[in-house]
């Protein structure tokens, strides 16, 4: 269900994405699966908790692929990796991070909301070590570089004119230089 769910919601949207319809789709009475998940706000919880596990596994294989010495690149991996799953699934995207289903309501979307920040956190902490001059702690400094990726992911997603000329239809060189300009802001930051 969580994957003709997931289906639906890629393809035709939040709106045309309910527990009938997925279950419709996966073959199978819709009663039980009502039972299960406690309705669509459940079966929502579970699409989204998914998407996380995705995004996480995309910027895991991303990581791999970088030296575990290399500290600006394993950032920059994980922030493009968060870029490109967002535009490859904005509906999926939209619900991880949008109002529907709220994550404190659903322990299993909490966690994998949870497992995905430590793992930018990760790779912020080699670059700003756990004690800083000006007070801020490796968690705030994650927060701050995800926020900055989540505001690029939103407008991406949702192709929004920039106030800015990119020549750059695919946002590779937004990417690029917002990446390096938060790899720089954390390696000059004070220690």
């Amino acid at each position: 269900l969580v994957e003709w769910g997931t289906h639906l919601l890629d393809t035709e949207g939040i709106d045309a994405m309910s527990l009938r319809a997925a279950a419709k789709a996966a073959g199978v009475s819709p009663a039980p699966p009502s039972r299960h998940f406690g309705g669509k706000n459940g079966l929502l919880a579970a699409i989204a908790a998914q998407g996380f596990r995705d995004l996480v596994a995309l910027r895991q294989q991303r990581l791999d692929a970088v030296p575990p010495d290399d500290a600006p690149a394993r950032l920059r991996a994980v922030m493009s990796g968060y870029l490109d799953f967002a535009v490859a699934h904005p509906a999926r995207f939209q619900l991880m991070f949008g109002p529907q289903v709220p994550r404190q309501d659903h322990q299993e979307l909490q966690q994998a909301a949870e497992v995905s920040f430590d793992l930018l956190r990760q790779c912020v902490r080699p670059l700003v070590g756990d004690t800083r001059a000006d007070g801020l702690g490796a968690d705030d400094l994650a927060f701050l570089v995800w926020a900055s990726t989540h505001g690029l992911a939103m407008l991406r997603v949702n192709r929004q004119r920039l106030p800015v000329p990119t020549r750059d239809k695919d946002g590779e060189r937004l990417t690029d230089l917002m990446v390096t300009f938060v790899t720089t802001a954390l390696l000059a930051s004070p220690r």
